[in-house]
């Protein structure tokens, strides 16, 4: 149950990361949005 718990987490800290790397580039915010819910419903 913990290791679920702990690759969840992660999970989403590498999304919020990855969003908010995209966002420092000048990316698009609605392809930002749109990439990281393709991400999350994967």
């Amino acid at each position: 149950m913990k290791m679920v718990l702990i690759s969840g987490l992660f999970g989403i800290i590498v999304g919020v990361g990855a969003y908010y790397i995209l966002m420092s580039l000048g990316m698009d915010t609605a392809s930002v949005m749109s990439s990281v819910n393709v991400r999350l419903t994967d």
